[in-house]
């Protein structure tokens, strides 16, 4: 009797191997797991075992899937499925994008046709770094890299390492970031490279502060600004609404996809090789068509009221401002005073409050004005 039991336990063990052989063999997979393409390029995903399948993509306006041809439409992320009849599935990963590489002194000379013809889009240039000592601190590359970059077609950008722990040392980095500069044209935005541990041990208030402070100084001089770090920054220290108005460029190595849920322009995916180049350059992919020209959110004032606000005649209301990037209180009106009238604005700690009144109906807004510059809106307001 052992020996029969012996014998079955056996023949059902084989047999189980083989039927785990078999259907690892089945298993569906795609020839890639990920790609990245330009808009309007197009190439051929296929499945390990040749089987027929039914293809799918999660965001057809970023690109289309045909018979396992891809088709890059508009910029973003996208998933491209691979469905056999059974139900088995397998996906990849669809990045279109512009491509870029980040560039300062360490890669030495730069052959910019080369890197033009090797289908790089942009470049995001070093400025420096602190500011402590311009002399020595300013990238001694960063204006051949400009000239070279722009004179073979390539888009832009800037980024300023930075080492400040205080608002007031970021606005002096900002500074000097504007000084080598020097009212120079850029496509893409001045970034804030902050990364430092010191500036990770730092509040999440100080922290946004420091960030803040540096890039509405760098808007304040016409130029787009963003914050450049890696996700565990991005999901730590800099994980506050308070950035959220910021053009945000993420580092995440040889990944498929970065670690952050939250929204970014740019993804530095990994170090590797450029014709043009000696030795390894930090590669980028950009999700935001740049130059971009729509209006930016002005971020110095978070407010915890939306964009649109309905009342009845006779209510009031107050606003909660909260200060962000900025020292100087500001004044607040309305548009129209048979509408809304203005009952007080005060300074409460770090806060400023300003109450209004209903009294008559139509349509108005409420209105922030810095010192020597134009009203920004703040809240669209309807009076029924």
């Amino acid at each position: 009797m052992k020996k029969k039991l012996t014998a079955f336990i056996l023949t059902l063990t084989i047999a189980l191997s083989l039927n785990v052989s078999a259907f690892a063999a089945d298993t569906l997979k795609l020839n890639k797991d990920s790609l990245a393409l330009k808009p309007g390029e197009t190439t051929v995903l296929s499945v390990s075992t040749g089987e027929n399948v039914n293809w799918t993509s999660s965001n057809p306006n970023v690109a289309q899937v045909n018979g396992g041809i891809v088709t890059a439409s508009s910029l973003g992320r996208t998933t491209i499925t691979a469905t056999a009849t059974d139900g088995r599935q397998s996906t990849c990963t669809v990045n279109t994008v512009h491509k870029g590489i980040d560039v300062s002194y360490f890669q030495g000379n730069i052959s910019w046709a080369d890197v033009k013809n090797s289908g790089i889009d942009f470049a995001i240039i070093r400025t420096g770094y602190g500011n402590e000592n311009p002399e020595v601190q300013t990238d001694k590359n960063f204006a051949s890299n400009y000239d070279g970059a722009k004179a073979n077609g390539i888009k832009v950008g800037a980024y300023h390492v930075s080492y400040a722990l205080t608002p007031q040392q970021a606005e002096q980095e900002a500074q000097m970031c504007l000084n080598i500069l020097n009212n120079r044209k850029l496509d893409y935005p001045v970034f804030i490279d902050i990364e430092q541990p010191s500036q990770r041990e730092l509040p999440k208030e100080q922290a946004a502060a420091v960030a803040s402070y540096f890039c509405n100084h760098i808007r304040k001089a016409g130029y787009r600004a963003g914050i450049y770090s890696n996700t565990n920054y991005f999901n730590g220290n800099f994980s506050t609404p308070q950035l959220d108005c910021y053009d945000k460029w993420v580092a995440h190595w040889d990944v498929n996809k970065p670690n952050y849920n939250g929204s970014y322009k740019m993804w530095q995916y990994k170090c590797g090789s450029v014709p043009g180049i000696n030795g390894t350059v930090d590669l980028d992919y950009s999700y935001q068509e740049y130059p971009n020209n729509s209006e930016l959110k002005d971020c110095r004032l978070i407010s915890d009221t939306g964009d649109t606000l309905n009342l009845s005649v006779g209510k009031t209301y107050q606003f909660k401002f909260t200060p962000n990037g900025i020292t100087d209180m500001p004044f607040f009106t309305t548009g129209n005073k048979s509408v809304i009238q203005s009952l007080y604005q005060k300074q409460q700690g770090a806060d400023f409050y300003y109450k209004i009144k209903a009294v008559g109906k139509g349509c108005t807004s409420a209105y922030s004005t810095q010192k020597n510059e134009k009203p920004i809106r703040r809240c669209v307001i309807t009076v029924n």
